[in-house]
């Protein structure tokens, strides 16, 4: 049983003779072969040659093609920011210049879908007869994210049949991409809607769940496999996802892998996750990195379950921490015992984030992220703040806490943060992994203030 036919048949529910590897080699493929992020995505030889990379190293039974959830947003008329380390994120919204009647569907020579399609045949032709090739597609609560901007919190409540009215949009969209993408040969569409995990499950059912359902029927019809991949704690969604007939789930650490597996087994839907991206894959050791995969699959195993990374890996994470868990997976305990720690977790090396004085008649808010930069619920939640803070003036501050850092992994701890993305208000947490509409953001301000 190879990579490919490992995949098909857990996605199928069916037992497999070995727990599947999926890592998401995303921007981490670019610094495999010496590039940044912006130059590796926007060149379809470079992420041909990283993917082949991971390929190589990490001996998997499925790789993304790109892991890069702006591709659609760009193609519509939405500048982004380029990063060196992460994907890009979405700067302007084109809804906030132009009506949804002026968009267009993209095309395969709009922005750059021409790269990633030809990317997309180049590796099916060299590893997809081998292992399964996930094409990545924007969902359509996320991709509305992106059009709109925040605004759409607010709108789901004052005007929920416009909201309705773009997520179709967005979810033709989405089925445009997974027809261009089936006719290249690959073997899964997985469809990213991270921003699923930020609203709560009586929005869920109305504002995800048909158009999800919609879209993983299309899928389904396309003769191709279809999962679906949340980021955040989408613990009070989990059962909606399984219901919208997906193939499979996927989540990060924010998500307890034993409560996912039982909802997922009822539903004979696969589940994956969810090895620590940070605390773990970022810092860890070698053998600190088998060891959590190890409990993750002892955990996980029996049908269903894909052992993979939270989310698209850290641009930094070191190479020795994913080649010793695919040794472990492939069965290769030889150099287990001898693995050291050679990354211990420690802080002394990174300045600590000093605390902030807070004053009477001011707020401060501090958001604790992964990296608003390559992660659209962080991203959007630093926005929700950006949004109001002129209406404040010099009575409002913040920052951005990454848990990219040792200094941050620690700050989180010391805040008493589960979830991410978390913000906090005169250093208390207010909105746990939950994006606030104006309204309500404006509402605590005040209250302090």
């Amino acid at each position: 049983m190879n990579g490919k036919e490992r995949i098909r048949k857990t996605l199928s529910f069916e037992p497999v003779d070995r727990t599947p590897w999926v890592p998401y080699a995303g921007v981490q493929a670019a610094n495999l072969i010496g590039l940044d992020a912006e130059t590796y995505l926007k060149n379809a030889d470079n992420i041909v040659s990283g993917i082949l990379k991971a390929y190589e190293l990490y001996k998997p039974d499925g790789l993304p093609v790109v892991f890069d959830i702006q591709i659609e947003a760009e193609a519509l008329g939405c500048k982004l920011k380029w990063a060196k380390n992460n994907p890009p994120s979405v700067a302007t919204h084109i809804l906030e210049e132009k009506p949804l009647s002026e968009l267009k569907l993209p095309t395969e020579n709009d922005g750059r879908y021409p790269i990633v399609l030809e990317t997309a045949r180049k590796l099916v032709a060299a590893i997809g007869d081998k292992i399964a090739l996930y094409a990545l597609i924007c969902g359509p609560f996320t991709l509305a994210l992106h059009l709109r901007g925040t605004e759409i919190f607010t709108e789901m409540i004052e005007e929920p049949e416009l909201v309705e009215e773009l997520l179709q949009f967005c979810t033709e969209v989405a089925k445009s991409f997974a027809s261009m993408y089936a006719q290249t040969g690959i073997a899964v569409i997985a469809v990213v809607d991270p921003m699923t995990s930020q609203i709560s499950p009586r929005h869920f059912k109305r504002f995800v769940k048909p158009y999800a359902t919609e879209l993983n029927q299309h899928v389904k019809a396309l003769g191709l496999k279809v999962t679906t991949f949340c980021c955040g704690d989408a613990t009070k969604n989990i059962e909606l996802m399984c219901q919208t007939e997906t193939d499979g789930i996927a989540f990060d650490e924010n998500v307890d892998l034993a409560y996912a597996k039982e909802i997922a087994t009822n539903y004979k839907v696969s589940f994956g996750g969810n090895l620590p991206l940070t605390t773990v894959m970022l810092f860890g050791s070698p053998l600190e990195n088998v060891k959590e995969a190890r409990r993750e699959i002892e955990t996980g195993q029996g049908v269903g379950y894909i052992l993979s990374s939270g989310c698209d890996i850290p641009f930094d994470t070191p190479v020795k921490n994913l080649m010793a868990i695919s040794d472990y997976v492939n069965g290769d305990f030889s150099s287990l015992e001898m693995l050291e720690s050679s990354q211990e977790l420690q802080s002394e090396d990174e300045p600590e984030m000093e605390d902030v004085e807070i004053k009477s008649g001011h707020v401060f808010i501090e958001i604790v992220t992964l990296d608003s930069e390559g992660c659209p619920p962080c991203q959007y939640m630093c926005e929700a703040v950006r949004k109001i803070q002129s209406r404040y003036e010099s009575k409002l501050t913040w920052r951005e806490s990454l848990v990219k850092t040792r200094a941050g992994i620690k700050r989180m701890g010391e805040l008493g943060v589960k979830n991410l993305p978390a913000m906090l208000i005169n250093n208390k947490v207010v909105f746990d992994n939950i994006i606030p509409s104006e309204k309500e953001l404006i509402g605590e301000i005040e209250s302090r203030l």
